[in-house]
């Protein structure tokens, strides 16, 4: 009866070994934290005035899911998941909390990217480019955030603020079991098995 219990407890500190599955790294910037004002309270419970630089990694392979949260801005701008096929694109039309996309990632830089439509060509901002105060993206400090929600606000290419509320999507994730803890649960599961069978001897 304990090996069972032990194999099972194995088994479930396998799966919660991955549970966050995501990073936000600002290690690329000196000086990756920033306040901003004239953020449309709106949007978010609560008026953001600050967040970080950085880019999105995916410690592990999973699903990632990006929801759209809202905008605020004259320009129209848009946010894609990059994936082999057409990108799984979030527009402003869609609804606050519910319009999400989905798909399956592997382990490095999430591959996203913002689409200001106002310019001609579309200006485009990638994961893993240098935000800087006037365009890109910053993780928003957002109060009552549930551990493993992320929320990221664009700031389009309009130079007359930096509110990083232009467009803003939320990040969630669900790793997949790391198949690295395989052969553990199959050692415990093995301890188990042996012990079943002395009994029967």
């Amino acid at each position: 009866m304990k090996k069972l219990a032990l194999a099972v407890a194995l088994m479930g500190f396998m799966g919660s070994a991955s549970a966050t599955g995501l990073t936000f790294d600002s290690s690329q910037y000196t000086n990756p934290d920033i306040t901003f004002g004239a953020y449309d309270s709106t949007i978010l419970t609560g008026a953001v005035s600050s967040g970080s630089f950085g880019r999105l990694l995916a410690d592990v392979a999973g699903t990632i899911t990006f929801t759209y949260i809202g905008e605020e801005s004259g320009f129209k701008n848009r946010f894609a998941l990059v994936i082999d096929g057409p990108n799984l694109v979030l527009n402003e039309t869609g609804t606050p909390g519910v319009t999400s996309v989905s798909s399956f990632i592997d382990a490095g830089l999430v591959k996203f990217r913002f689409i200001d439509t106002s310019t001609n060509p579309n200006t485009v901002f990638n994961n893993g480019q240098i935000s800087e105060p006037t365009l890109g993206f910053a993780l928003l400090d957002v109060t009552g955030a549930l551990p493993g929600e992320f929320f990221f606000g664009f700031n389009d290419s309009f130079t007359g603020d930096a509110d990083y509320d232009d467009i803003v999507v939320k990040a969630t994730f669900s790793a997949v079991p790391v198949p690295a803890a395989l052969p553990l649960m199959a050692t415990a599961l093995g301890l188990f098995g042996f012990g079943a069978s002395r009994r029967r001897v």
